[in-house]
């Protein structure tokens, strides 16, 4: 019998997997953690890829917009901006001149706490931090469309600064390719037309929207013209492993810096296998595990690669606490109305693709599209009600999912664990 632990908001919880069912336990490449983050940020600030030293950059720019990730993004921003900030001020930038931006999409702002969580005390109270809205025209400047046609509505303080920086995270991403770099600014602190066009089904069904694909992907394309539109100037993009611990670091142009951040993320998250399974249980924890719209990414990122690593038809279990439900922010309200209203998965896709869906209503038909692959699971809810509600299955623990499983695909089903599924993608072609 295999005991294995996987990732519950900030803790873990076990599950008993008898020995015949497992097919294998799928994490990203094993990677140290930089043995001193801070001195190889201040580093890549100094030698950034394809671009001038910060310091160089911020020499005689008077106001400076840093995009940051909000509270749903692992982003160790905490040790990232302190050398950020170190260097604009030894170039003459006044510090009530910087504004961090707090790159929220359609999500709900993020509360002082999670800021202090996230950036830190001495950031949140000695630097501006202001929330984007992207519901809110008063705050956003219209650039014009992108060749695809997208109309480019940004937050107005990133066009009103001299010097635009961005931080992020670098990790499989199941229709952006990966995420980090021009996605900050494209999604992050776009406007909600802007959001939408990037999100429609068309983007979805297109054969190179991918996970962990960024050739002929359509939505990374276009996310990057956006960046290029708005401005952006520079970044700081980390690349963490299976632990969250800061594995790498890339700092400079949006474009190069991004490339190469992505070659380090695929050589940590790609996994071959030579087959697939029935079950799939796949570990999300803290801060994805916080809602719906976030936690059910994981089963998404099993069903858009390359090589799912569970059948079609079969089932996937996520363990996730989900307090708020579906989520807070308006593109998660209507993540659930979209799916809580449709009579079943087939009808909600057709409806979709007939009628379109708002900004945020994408997540439902990736979700749906998800379904379609395979079954999933919440255990562990604090909103179980919910869950139910939006056409998956709550149940109270992981090892009763488990058992639920096995009894379904009968005793010779092979499971599969996946502990940090959003950093995992499977391509055929290895042992399992």
């Amino acid at each position: 019998m295999a005991v294995l632990s996987i990732p519950f908001h900030k803790n873990e919880i076990t599950v008993d997997i008898p020995d015949k069912n497992l097919l294998g336990i799928l994490e990203p490449k094993p990677v140290r953690p930089l043995s001193d983050p801070l001195t190889v940020i201040k580093q890549a600030l100094k030698s950034p890829i394809n671009s001038k030293p910060l310091i160089e950059l911020a020499k005689g720019k008077k106001r400076v917009t840093i995009v940051v990730t909000d509270i749903t993004r692992p982003c160790p921003d905490s040790l990232l901006l302190p050398p950020v900030i170190e260097e604009l001020q030894n170039a003459g930038v006044k510090t009530e001149n910087i504004t961090i931006l707090v790159a929220t999409g359609l999500h709900r702002p993020n509360t002082e706490d999670e800021l202090v969580e996230k950036l830190g005390s001495q950031i949140v109270e000695n630097i501006k931090v202001v929330n984007h809205v992207g519901y809110d025209d008063s705050g956003l400047t219209y650039l014009g469309k992108t060749k695809y046609g997208c109309p480019v509505w940004v937050n107005k303080l990133v066009l009103q600064a001299d010097l635009v920086i961005s931080t992020g995270i670098i990790e499989p991403h199941f229709f952006a390719g990966f995420s980090g770099g021009r996605k900050s600014i494209a999604i992050g602190v776009a406007g909600e037309e802007t959001i939408m066009f990037q999100h429609r089904p068309a983007v979805f069904d297109h054969p190179q929207t991918k996970l962990g694909n960024l050739s002929g992907n359509i939505f990374h394309e276009n996310a990057m013209e956006i960046a290029e539109m708005a401005g952006l100037g520079f970044i700081v993009n980390a690349v963490l492993n299976d632990r969250a611990e800061i594995a790498g670091i890339v700092a400079g142009d949006f474009r190069e810096a991004f490339y190469r951040g992505v070659e380090m993320a695929r050589d940590i998250y790609e996994v071959e296998i030579a087959g697939q399974a029935d079950i799939a249980i796949a570990g999300v924890g803290f801060p994805k595990d916080t809602n719906l719209y976030q936690a059910t990414r994981g089963a998404s990122c099993i069903a858009f690669s390359q090589f799912p690593s569970v059948k079609r038809g079969g089932l996937i279990i996520t363990p996730a606490q989900t307090e708020e439900g579906a989520g807070e922010g308006l593109g998660e309200k209507r993540f659930y109305d979209l799916m809580s209203k449709a009579s079943n998965i087939v009808e909600l896709i057709d409806n979709i693709r007939a009628n379109g869906y708002p900004a945020g209503g994408q997540r439902a038909y990736l979700l749906a599209l998800t379904l379609k692959h395979a079954d999933l699971i919440i255990t562990n809810s604090k909103t179980p009600d919910i869950v139910q509600d939006m056409h998956m299955k709550a149940m109270a623990s992981l090892q009763e999912a488990l058992n639920y499983g096995l009894e379904r695909f009968g005793e010779d089903a092979k499971v599969v664990v996946l502990p940090h599924s959003i950093q995992v993608m499977t391509v055929k072609g290895g042992d399992a």
